[in-house]
């Protein structure tokens, strides 16, 4: 057989964001072997007519680290054209970890995540303590392909132990943590992540460790990779105002290494908040350094309770209150000098990451039958309605159904300004953030959301500057060298999709998590075949079952090196 796999007839959008032309793609031993009028035999043959044959989807924004352990395919990613994922991000990392510290980590999954413990605790089995041995544990074992980034929250509770969440590093402390970045690095990983969120908690209230780090206690971790002449910085801040985008700037500038920092959107709150922040980085990247800003492919939803809010978490007694027990958190709202206090912290005039437009925040469900007909009224409706401030009503409506009542909050969204920000070529698009706010939300879908309705109906930019922007520009900022293209000799990562249909499809609650608890998960219509290095993993509407999938490792690797010597 001259292919394994033939693709004839489709139109070949390649990832180079070239025009596409009309073709056919074979596929050898899991690469490339062929573009245009092919000709030979093929074990497999699949007729693309109609149909866009593109390169793989990198999410490069997931948070899959536990869930890649019992889900091998990352759901929904390949449902969604995605081929290749990264993990590790916003400092959250399962590794490096010493034994002790293994309940630490796991508080931060489970608060920032919205993970269930339950299914983390049963899920991890702690086989690894480097960055490299937990890569290790993917191979072999995956459906898709998968690189990650080493945490500064699992670097500090490693290194600091419970001090971690307390205080500022020592040089000597600095210095261990430098080692087991290198360690990380040569083990695989593909650059550092951090997290000075300051609405990132853990589980028991204190922040996440990396929150408690200096400015020159990152650089100096960073200084690895500068040295290593590899891998990526990633980090989120609340918002990236000018003072962090200096900072920003600052870190290319010393390491030479790409930054990617979150993020850049439409905010109801502030809607011209995004054109100062993509003015304030445009110098990097007029001097010659790079510091990409983050940006999603729809709003950013919440769907909450007064119960497990988190989008309150960036004014310090609405968070205090959300991790009070039950009972005592009832009490609170209902305290009049408490909702005082409530009220005044929300009426600060200040950049917030949530936008206090209660007439965009409808009831989605209700506990009480007898309130069914509330279902789509938004808190500032609901405030009419009963005659109140929408903040009384939405806290008093809680209380009367036992802090069930669950609400939606987008943040983002203007289609102009979104077009703009996405158009961006100082912007990287893919904020999916897969296996994290599985409570909350699910945007596994931003690929297919690109495509449909981004590209086909409101048409912010060509197919082959989408297809360029979810494949290579991902590809080659994170060193992922033979991803991202259609080309002979590249990895054969392709998605075959209907350019008429493709698009995402509302999330929906699935319970297959371990310890039988449930999720949020989002598939796609329109995508027909995904391939991972060369192999079906998914034909329409359906997982193979196969585990192609590779660990995507950073040219650092030594794994890497002893090979070239060998």
């Amino acid at each position: 057989m001259d292919y394994d796999l033939l693709i004839r007839g489709g139109l070949i959008i390649d990832g180079s964001g070239l025009p596409g032309f009309l073709g056919d793609v074979g596929i050898r031993d899991g690469k490339v072997a062929g573009i245009g009028r092919l000709r030979g035999s093929a074990r497999r043959t699949i007729d693309a007519a109609g149909m866009v044959v593109a390169p793989g989807f990198v999410d490069h924004h997931t948070h899959l680290d536990a869930q890649i352990l019992w889900d091998p395919y990352g759901t929904s990613e390949p449902e969604n054209g995605i081929t290749s994922v990264v993990m590790g991000n916003c400092g959250l990392a399962l590794a490096p970890v010493r034994e002790g510290v293994e309940d630490a980590i796991v508080k931060s999954f489970v608060r920032v995540e919205a993970m269930p413990r339950q299914a983390l605790v049963q899920g991890i089995h702690w086989n690894w303590r480097t960055y490299g041995e937990y890569l290790d544990q993917l191979e072999g074992n995956i459906g898709i392909n998968v690189g990650g980034l080493v945490g500064h929250i699992a670097l500090r509770e490693t290194v600091l132990g419970p001090e971690a969440v307390e205080r500022e590093a020592t040089p000597a402390e600095i210095e261990r943590m430098q080692g087991m970045v290198r360690e990380a690095m040569e083990g695989g990983a593909l650059g550092i992540s951090t997290n000075r969120n300051n609405r990132h908690f853990r589980e028991d209230g204190k922040p996440v460790a990396s929150r408690l780090a200096s400015l020159e206690e990152l650089f100096q971790l960073s200084d690895v990779l500068a040295e290593l002449n590899e891998g990526v910085v990633e980090t989120i801040v609340n918002l990236s105002t000018e003072q962090e985008i200096a900072w920003y700037d600052q870190l290319a500038r010393r390491t030479d290494r790409p930054v990617i920092w979150q993020s850049v959107l439409h905010r109801y709150s502030a809607p011209d908040f995004w054109k100062v922040q993509l003015l304030a980085i445009e110098p990097t990247f007029r001097d010659g350094y790079r510091a990409y800003g983050l940006s999603n492919a729809e709003p950013i939803y919440n769907r909450f309770t007064l119960n497990n809010a988190q989008v309150f978490d960036e004014w310090p007694t609405w968070k205090n209150i959300m991790f009070l027990p039950e009972m005592v958190r009832k009490q609170a709202f209902a305290d009049p000098d408490t909702r005082a206090k409530l009220k005044a912290e929300m009426a600060e005039e200040r950049y917030t990451g949530f936008h206090k437009r209660w007439d965009l925040i409808p009831i989605i469900k209700v506990a009480k039958p007898e309130n069914q007909h509330l279902i789509g009224k938004t808190i500032a409706e609901l405030g009419q309605m009963r005659g109140q401030d929408p903040i009384d009503a939405m806290i008093d409506f809680s209380l009367e159904e036992g802090l069930e009542t669950t609400f939606l909050s987008a943040n983002g969204g203007d289609p102009e300004a979104m077009g703009e920000i996405m158009r961006s070529p100082y912007v990287l698009l893919g904020l999916s953030d897969a296996g994290a706010h599985v409570q909350f939300n699910a945007a596994f879908a931003y690929s297919t959301k690109i495509l449909g309705y981004w590209v086909r109906e409101r048409g912010v930019m060509p197919l082959e500057q989408a297809v360029h922007k979810l494949s290579f520009q991902v590809a080659s900022v994170y060193g992922l060298h033979d991803r991202g293209l259609l080309r002979p000799g590249y990895a054969a990562d392709v998605v075959v999709f209907d350019p008429r249909t493709v698009n995402a499809r509302e999330p929906e609650w699935v319970q297959d998590y371990p310890a039988d608890t449930k999720r949020l998960t989002q598939k796609a219509d329109g995508v027909h075949f995904t391939i991972v290095n060369g192999t079906v993993i998914y034909e329409d509407g359906k997982l193979s079952g196969d585990l192609p999938g590779k660990v995507l490792r950073g040219s650092a690797y030594a794994g890497k090196r002893e090979a070239v010597a060998a």
